[in-house]
Parts: C-alpha cells; sequence; structure tokens
C-alpha cells in the first residue's frame, strides 16, 4: 500500500496553509498591532504631559501663594511624573500613573483614552500569554516535532521526542495519530491500528484520525472494517473531499466499481479541480488500486496546541507582560485595572475648580468655567460671547475677540510646530484627539515597521520569504506621508 502525504508547499497561496509560515505570519502581525498600540499609548501619555504639565505648575504656584521658586516646583512635578521609576515600573505602569496625576485637567476625549488603556491593562493578562504563544510556538507541546513527523522531515530525535510525549500526556490524542501517521509509512498497520484507537477514544469526533484508521485498517487487509472507518470520516466531515476519494480508492480494490464511482462522483461535486489533481497523482504512482491520502494537522490546530498553558508559554508571558508593566504579576492585571477604575471614579468627585484648565478659544489659564459644545475647556468670558448677540457685541466685546484671533494666530504656529517634532503632539495641544490618535498610531506604524521590518519571530523552517525589506519600505512612505499631512493639515488654521 502507498500513501499520499502533503508535500512543503511551494506557492505562496499554499504557504498561508504551511504551518510554521502561518503561526509566523500570524505572530508578526499580532506584536505588530500590539507593539504599535502600546507605543501609541505611550506617546499619547507623553503628549498629556506636555500639553498639561503647564497646568500643573500653575496649581502648584497657586496653592505655595507663589512663594517657591519656579525652578523648585518643576523639580518637584518631575519627581511626582517620575514616581514609578522607584518601583521597577514598566513604560506602560508610567502612563497609567500620567493619566492619574493629570486626570482632573484631561478633557472628556482624553479620559476616554485612559478608559480604553485601563481596559487593555484588564486584558492585558490574556493578551500576554497569546504572545507567548507565538513566541514559543516551535517549543511547547512538541509542536515542531509533530510538524517535523506530519511533512516526513523530521530527524529520528523528533520522533523519540514524540513518542517520550505520548507516555508522559497520555490524555493527548495528537502524539498518538502523528505516531500512527509514522507507523503506517513503515508498513506497521497493526501499531498504527492500536494508536488510532486509543487517540479515538480521547477524540471520538475527530474525522481526520478515522480517515487514518481506515487506511490501517485498510493497509491490514480489513477492508469492510476500513470501510466503515472512512465513511465515520465522510459524516463527520461531508464537504472533505479526502474522505470521499479515499472510500472510492478502497471500493475500487475491492472491485465494487458502482460504489467506487459514486465515491468520486460525491468528491467531484465539492472540488472537481483537486479530484482531477488527485486522479493525476495518483496515475504516477505504481501501486495505483490501493493509494490512499494522509491528512496533515491542520494549522489552526496547530495553533490551538500552541496556547494551551505550560511552564515555558507562562514563563514568556510573565516575561512579556513584566516589560510592558512590572512591579504587579501578570495573574494581578485584572485587580489593578479595578483598582484604576475605583480611584477614577472617586477622583470625579473631585470640584472641577480645583484643577487649571486652559480655554480652548482665548488661551487663558482658569478655575471656573465650562465646556464648549464640543466638549472642550472654555472661560466664561468666551461662552458670554458665545452665546451673546452679535448685534449686542460692544467694545468690551471686540477687545475679547481681539484676544481670541491673536490666541489663534499663535496657536496656529505654535501647534504646527509641534505637529513636525511629533506627528499627534500638536494635534492634542490644539484638541483635536481623533487627528491626534491617529496620526500617533501612524506614525509608531511606521516607526515600527522601519525598526523591525515586522519580523519580530522567525519561523523555524525556512520558507525562502523576506518581506522585511517591502515593510521597511512601507513604514518610510508612511512616515514621509504622515509629515507631508502635517504640513498640508496643520492641527489649527488661520481663520478658523
Amino acid at each position: 500500500m502507498s500513501t499520499i502525504t502533503g508535500l512543503l508547499p511551494l506557492s505562496p497561496k499554499a504557504l498561508y496553509a504551511y504551518w510554521p509560515f502561518f503561526a509566523t505570519s500570524v505572530g508578526n502581525g499580532y506584536f505588530f498591532v500590539i507593539t504599535t498600540t502600546l507605543v501609541t499609548l505611550f506617546l499619547i501619555g507623553v503628549c498629556l504631559l506636555v500639553k498639561y504639565t503647564p497646568n500643573f505648575l500653575n496649581d502648584l504656584k497657586t496653592k505655595t501663594n507663589n512663594e517657591m521658586p519656579s525652578i523648585g516646583l518643576m523639580l518637584w512635578i518631575a519627581l511626582i511624573l517620575a514616581l514609578p521609576v522607584f518601583f521597577d515600573a514598566g513604560p506602560l505602569l508610567f502612563v497609567l500613573w500620567w493619566f492619574l496625576v493629570l486626570w482632573g485637567y484631561l478633557n472628556i476625549f482624553e479620559k476616554r483614552i485612559a478608559f480604553v488603556f485601563i481596559s487593555i491593562i484588564f486584558m492585558s493578562s490574556w493578551l500576554a500569554h497569546i504572545g507567548a504563544g507565538f513566541l514559543t510556538y516551535a517549543e511547547t507541546h512538541v509542536n515542531r516535532e509533530i510538524f517535523t513527523i506530519d511533512q516526513s522531515i523530521a530527524p529520528a530525535k523528533d520522533i523519540i521526542a514524540v513518542a517520550n510525549w505520548a507516555r508522559n500526556n497520555p490524555a493527548d490524542a495528537e502524539p498518538l495519530n502523528i505516531q500512527a501517521v509514522t507507523e503506517i509509512r513503515k508498513g506497521n498497520q497493526d501499531a498504527a491500528i492500536a494508536l488510532l484507537s486509543k487517540g479515538l477514544d480521547l477524540e471520538p469526533n475527530n474525522s481526520r484520525y478515522y480517515n487514518h484508521l481506515g487506511i490501517s485498517l485498510a493497509g491490514a487487509g480489513r477492508n469492510s472494517e476500513a470501510i466503515k472507518a472512512f465513511q465515520n470520516a465522510a459524516t463527520l466531515d461531508p464537504n472533505n473531499i479526502i474522505y470521499h476519494y479515499n472510500l472510492s480508492r478502497l471500493y475500487q480494490a475491492t472491485f465494487n466499481l458502482y460504489e467506487a464511482e459514486r465515491s468520486i462522483q460525491k468528491a467531484s461535486i465539492i472540488n472537481a479541480e483537486m479530484v482531477r489533481g488527485l486522479l493525476d497523482q495518483e496515475a504516477k504512482t505504481k501501486n495505483k488500486d490501493k493509494t490512499y491520502i494522509l491528512e496533515n494537522v491542520p494549522p489552526m490546530k496547530q495553533l490551538a496546541r500552541q496556547m494551551k498553558p505550560s511552564e515555558d508559554l507562562n514563563r514568556a508571558a510573565d516575561a512579556l507582560w513584566h516589560f510592558a508593566f512590572g512591579i504587579f504579576e501578570r495573574n494581578r492585571a485584572i485587580y489593578v485595572s479595578v483598582a484604576m477604575i475605583l480611584i477614577i471614579f472617586f477622583m470625579g468627585h473631585i470640584p472641577e475648580e480645583k484643577f487649571t484648565k486652559r480655554c480652548h478659544r482665548c488661551g487663558n489659564l482658569y478655575y471656573s468655567g465650562t465646556t464648549s459644545g464640543s466638549g472642550y475647556p472654555m472661560c466664561l468670558q468666551c461662552h458670554w460671547i458665545e452665546t451673546k448677540p452679535k448685534s449686542k457685541m460692544n467694545t468690551i466685546l471686540a477687545s475679547k475677540a481681539e484676544e481670541i484671533k491673536s490666541f489663534r494666530t499663535m496657536n496656529t504656529s505654535h501647534t504646527w510646530k509641534l505637529e513636525f517634532i511629533l506627528p499627534g503632539l500638536g494635534s492634542f495641544i490644539a484638541n483635536r484627539p481623533l487627528k491626534a490618535v491617529v496620526r500617533l498610531t501612524l506614525f509608531c506604524s511606521s516607526l515600527i515597521l522601519i525598526v523591525t521590518g515586522c519580523r519580530f519571530i522567525y519561523s523555524f523552517v525556512p520558507t525562502g520569504v523576506d518581506f522585511t525589506g517591502y515593510a521597511r519600505a512601507a513604514g518610510v512612505l508612511m512616515a514621509g506621508f504622515l509629515y507631508w499631512r502635517a504640513y498640508k493639515s496643520p492641527p489649527v488654521k488661520y481663520g478658523v
């Protein structure tokens, strides 16, 4: 009996079904998104420091009746903002601390960003677990060994490793299946039948195991049992042409040509082109009447296995979480996020008049004021002008309007320069939070593409696919586009 197994795919389309390439691609994409998100949040924290540190300084001067020198107060602010450094905190814990210190100064949109950040902390243990799964995908749960055996490229040590794993983990069915595949290729059908029977006891609804059981039973000459095994596989997964095809080959080998033709027709209804390819491949084999197809382990099955908790995975997840946050253990992430929500809830009861605000229309600092229709801080004078009928405009109002115009002119130049220093910084200063977040995200994306080439982890089997140059070129283009947009569309425009 001869078998057809999945060869290493060569076409770009087939590579996505090739587990090391698939896992590496998904893993790199995952780390790109997570890294972009975390760096963006950190830079948002930096932007808020630039925006609200002057307000913080003004409050300290007010509380001390201007009796302390400005340099001393600035040092106190630096000490307060840098406090987490004394506790071995990660960069994201600095951001969380800055959100808490500056909470009374933030507008409604910036507070929403803080809540998004806290929700990420709430899920951070799970996110770190997934990242660790991608980092350790070649080491945990003998995933690498299962793949190499599945693709017929395994050295002897991989076969021994899977056998040892199966002995030490009797509730894991996949190693039993891959051992059976090895025995089928060697012609040891009785050993394969015993292994697959154990695997089906653990996973009785696994169609792939039934298919391999049918192949081993057919090789042992137990044709009636093999037919039943193939039928069970086709019942569990009726849209898989492999089962109908294998069943047709068995019927043909037993000279039941009518049933063989029916099975081929069922397979052709599902995918006629693939059936033709299989028949052509069979025609090239020597033993044409007994050719069956062994199934490879699906990529999603491999991904599911690599995400199962293990000692190596937990250690990697803890390291990832500690690198980002520090201080706390990963399993306390939920409690940290809940504690932050409670702290913010109590801080929300502190009167707004306790914090300096900067009017977004005239730029003056104030304690008693209101918010505009867009949710931005506004002093009472500007609010009065906004609600005053233009027909009643007098000299005082005209003077205030001139002050607003002067601030707009100054703010346009100031924010435009800041936007070139860091795309998004000027937009935050100008109270354009949506534009700021979009530009910061794109800037972080381009920066990560340029620095890493979007390659965080490597496939343990070389594929010959190298996309880092294209990724870096895309990052350069994205950065150039951002600065071009900063030039063409500044945060604040003259006359607006």
